[in-house]
């Protein structure tokens, strides 16, 4: 808080009530993004994971765009820009709970279908002795 004068602004330009550290939690949340969409599109490799990298892409796509308009947020101190991310960064949490309740249901159905043909293959062993 030494670099900071009266009105709460900093060499870098305005410091909102979040504090110094705001920074480095957009880079975090930066580097979440980057490696959610690196994983939306290595999913994509594999027909069955489109179904799923699709929307990690989108999803991973509107965080980036929430965090941006959270370093606009940093700079400027602008309410609206506070509200926008939020609004985007939900709209991101919603598509990605969608896809963890996506791919849960997709394994249960995996795990299914291999416990239901490993049981007819067992079925069929026993029925030809």
């Amino acid at each position: 808080m030494n670099d900071m004068n009266q009105q709460g602004y900093s060499a870098s330009g305005p410091i909102p009530e979040m504090g110094l550290s705001f920074g480095k939690t957009l880079s975090d949340m930066r580097f979440i993004g980057l490696v959610g969409m690196v994983y939306g599109v290595m999913t994509c490799l594999s027909l069955v994971g489109a179904v799923v990298g699709v929307p990690i892409i989108i999803a991973a796509n509107r965080f980036l765009e929430s965090i941006k308009i959270l370093q606009e947020y940093r700079v400027h101190g602008r309410q609206g820009d506070l509200s926008t991310a939020f609004h985007e960064m939900g709209r991101s949490f919603r598509l990605m709970k969608i896809i963890v309740l996506i791919s849960i249901g997709l394994t249960v159905l995996y795990f299914m279908l291999i416990f239901m043909f490993g049981g007819l293959a067992l079925l069929s062993e026993l029925g030809s002795n």
